[in-house]
């Protein structure tokens, strides 16, 4: 009888556990939707340009007209700036360094930029720029994370 009273005690403990463990296994859960809309708003702020964290700096996308012996084509450009520090790479969104930016991109040829030695150029001209307004050693690396010409 003893035996029979723990059994049944263990079963109706499952038994009121039970629906408040499956909604949060279950698939569809509010649960899930919130940590979507975390992973969303994440994403969102990595790829926010202009915000600075440990002195990197995402400048763009951007679109800027470019030459071309064709006439004139558009590129789309992303950079990701790696500085020493959050001032310096702060100091590369201001309007007088992106006004240089896009004159400096702006006078290119698009033929040029299509090889990689082309792009090894624009980069070494583009830290030389970004330099300036950073001040020496103060940017590390620039990578493009998009360079799309149209």
């Amino acid at each position: 009888m003893r035996r029979s009273a723990i059994g049944l005690a263990l079963i109706l403990a499952l038994f009121l556990a039970l629906p408040q463990v499956l909604p949060a296994s279950s698939g569809g859960g509010e649960a899930k939707k919130q940590e979507k809309k975390e992973e969303k708003k994440e994403k969102k702020e990595k790829k926010e340009p202009g915000k600075v964290e440990n002195g990197v700096i995402t400048i763009g996308p951007m679109t800027v007209n470019i030459l071309s012996k064709k006439g004139y084509r558009f590129m789309r450009l992303e950079m990701i700036v790696e500085c020493v520090d959050n001032p310096s790479a702060e100091r590369l969104y201001k309007a007088d360094a992106r006004e240089d930016l896009i004159f400096l991109l702006s006078n290119k040829l698009a033929e040029d930029l299509l090889t990689n030695s082309g792009k090894m150029i624009l980069r070494k001209e583009l830290m030389d720029l970004f330099t300036k307004y950073a001040g020496p050693g103060k940017v590390k690396n620039i990578y493009f994370g998009e360079f799309v010409f149209q």
